[in-house]
């Protein structure tokens, strides 16, 4: 049966250029359509540069946290980090342990680095409190990264010990925050930092800018500037007052000793911001000896956590992932020396592109590698790649990680074989208002994959739940704008931990439970479904723009280039085809997939994954398909081409 569906079709290219005024008319339309990007200026939104970066000064506890790691460090402390076991929790674990072990202020600090796996459950558990007991010497400071802020009472056991607690966390706001503690999330609601959704690979990263600048003469200067007969002050690239900078009023009684003048900006726009906050902090920066130098090297991981933790590519995050993918390609160039051993080896492991990294390329190669460690119980060998002292170590590592990335895949197939079957057997398990998988035979490791899939096939929120070690675990995914923590919420009573994101979440339950746990979120999901103010009529498909075959080419792809990097809230430009004939169709993987051309496209390829069979089946019924997809490049063997990705076939009613 043909597929069918409501679709609103984006504009025709002819429309565009018509009714666009605009050098780059289909560029502009793309932007506009797009409320984040269209908030960014011009020579900001081309540009890629540190100076678009907010000062880490505006987050809270952040300045706290900075003098304790620097006062631990000159007295020797024991410093720990225990990091989540998932790509944000392995790169801001592994970015800050980077830069503390190779920095020469900490070189002779004693470091540890833990980090979660998939048996334990999640957050400051009661196996991880026995992992930090263990430790030895025991921890002086402990910095937790990609969990904790929910985590108080865990908290209170460890600081009772006389272990200090910083927490580098994203995740919801905690109802109270635990004494002799610094919380550095930018979700609290005293944070001044301008953005809120930033992952923890983002923080670790703030936590070596602001390390580098304390570190140097600019610190804590004052600058000032009058404006419409006020007098304005700056502190560590944020606008001060006496009671943000308690000090600021003895500072100001001496003016020629402790006050600078706001400096003038160049005639040219160039690659400055446009803000007086980070123009100054930019200008600060520029002053300390190799600090750009230092960032370019340590932005890389920020990237990538930020691209598979499903951060919003709106604001510093889209800044954030540009110069990460810029770093990354510098890994790639054998002449430039590196110390990410680690990295160079993970990305000559996957043969990407050597000339052009992408967003896909974090989310759906580094990302996945790193994320197969934690998933299979094996966090740390993730964490030692990316730590690598030398490059042969690095490549041995790399290579291990790859067969752990290999064991993930065979485990994933046949969770997915068995949810198959199980829905096939119970078809009735697909009418509630969720999808729910569990039984005995699941494997761990991979639900969060398993579940994702079930979205895609059953089109609504989805629960798949193995066992593990005695208990069960068990993830949630969003199908559109549904916050999962909410549902978690609702159901707490029958978990032991959750936690996670609106979209994704995670949790653990015990096996008596589930019962009760399926029986009580088929009850509340339809409560909780009621009360989600959807603004998207989740069967209406939507494009960006419609094209002809004739249009589809290298050309049409460059000229939207610039949106990129692609991701969560920027997502790649979706394309509709309508009345196509496809011609030369090529079975791939025993029919799995399917590779064609269509008449009047020239030799653009088409690609459709995972619905080859169900496309020949269609394409013998009828003369015409419409096709909705995106324009990506594909590098394979050395080589790249423009191809078409097809996410839906079918036959199209417009609407408007």
């Amino acid at each position: 049966m043909l597929n069918v569906a409501k679709v609103r079709f984006g504009p025709s290219l002819s429309e565009i250029r018509a009714q666009v005024s605009s050098k780059k008319p289909l560029l502009r339309y793309l932007v506009d359509s797009r409320e984040e990007l269209k908030k960014i200026p011009p020579h900001e939104f081309l540009n890629t540069s540190f100076a678009y970066l907010h000062s880490p000064f505006s987050l809270p506890d952040i300045r706290e946290t900075i003098e304790i790691i620097l006062e631990y460090s000159k007295n020797k402390k024991h410093i720990v980090l225990y990091g989540d076991r998932d790509a944000d929790g392995v790169s801001s674990t592994s970015s800050l342990a980077f830069f503390l072990k190779s920095h020469p202020y900490f070189k002779e600090v004693p470091i540890s680095v833990l980090n979660s796996s998939e048996s334990d459950p999640y957050g400051l558990c009661a196996e991880a409190l026995e992992k930090i007991n263990k430790v030895n010497p025991a921890p002086d400071l402990l910095i937790t990264l990609d969990f904790g802020s929910s985590q108080a009472d865990e908290i209170d056991q460890l600081t009772k010990k006389g272990i200090r607690v910083i927490v580098l966390d994203h995740h919801e706001i905690p109802e109270r925050i635990p004494e002799k503690t610094f919380l550095v999330n930018p979700r609290r609601l005293d944070s001044r930092y301008p953005e809120k959704k930033i992952c923890t690979a983002v923080l670790a990263f703030k936590i070596i800018q602001a390390v580098l600048f304390r570190l140097s003469d600019e610190f804590d200067k004052i600058y000032f500037k009058e404006e419409n007969g006020e007098t304005i002050y700056f502190q560590n690239g944020i606008r001060v007052s006496e009671l943000t900078s308690p000090s600021l009023s003895q500072i100001v009684s001496h003016p020629k000793e402790n006050l600078f003048p706001f400096p003038e900006r160049p005639s040219a726009k160039g690659e400055l911001p446009d803000d007086d906050e980070r123009f100054l902090f930019y200008t600060q920066c520029l002053k300390i000896q190799d600090f750009f130098e230092s960032l370019e090297e340590e932005v890389d991981l920020a990237g990538i956590g930020t691209i598979t933790d499903l951060m919003p590519l709106g604001g510093e995050n889209r800044m954030i992932v540009k110069l990460s993918l810029q770093s990354l390609l510098t890994f790639l160039d054998p002449k430039l020396p590196k110390r990410r051993y680690g990295i160079r080896s993970l990305l000559g492991q996957l043969s990407l592109n050597p000339k052009n990294i992408t967003a896909k390329d974090l989310g759906w190669s580094i990302g996945p590698l790193l994320n197969s460690a934690g998933r299979m119980g094996k966090t740390e060998e993730a964490v030692n790649l990316l730590l690598s002292e030398d490059l042969p170590s690095a490549d041995k590592k790399a290579k291990v990680l790859a067969g752990i990335n290999e064991e993930r895949k065979d485990r994933t197939k046949r969770n997915l074989d068995r949810a198959d079957r199980y829905f096939k057997r119970k078809t009735e398990r697909t009418e509630h208002p969720i999808v729910f998988c569990y039984e005995p035979d699941m494997e761990p490791g991979v639900s969060g994959i398993v579940a994702t899939r079930m979205v895609e096939d059953f089109k609504r929120p989805a629960v798949f739940i193995a066992p593990d070690n005695g208990d069960a675990r068990g993830s949630i995914r969003s199908y559109s704008k549904e916050n999962v923590i909410e549902l978690l919420n609702l159901v707490s009573e029958h978990l032991i931990h959750f936690g996670g994101h609106p979209e994704a979440g995670g949790f653990s339950v015990e096996l008596d439970k589930i019962p009760d746990l399926e029986k009580a979120m088929y009850e509340k999901s339809k409560l909780w479904l009621a009360e989600e103010k959807e603004t998207i009529d989740k069967y209406i498909l939507s494009t960006d723009i419609t094209v002809i075959p004739e249009e589809l080419n290298d050309k049409l792809y460059k000229e939207w280039k610039p949106l990129e990097p692609f991701g969560q809230g920027n997502p790649d430009v979706k394309i509709a085809i309508k009345g196509i004939k496809p011609i030369h169709l090529t079975p791939l993987s025993g029919g799995k997939h399917i590779r064609f051309n269509i008449l009047g496209s020239g030799s653009m390829k088409f690609i459709l994954w995972n619905k080859g069979d169900e496309f020949q089946k269609a394409v013998s019924h009828t003369d015409k398909l419409d096709l909705i997809g995106k324009l990506e490049e594909n590098y394979f063997m050395g080589k790249s081409s423009i191809q078409f990705v097809v996410d839906w076939f079918g036959e199209a009613t417009a609407v408007e």
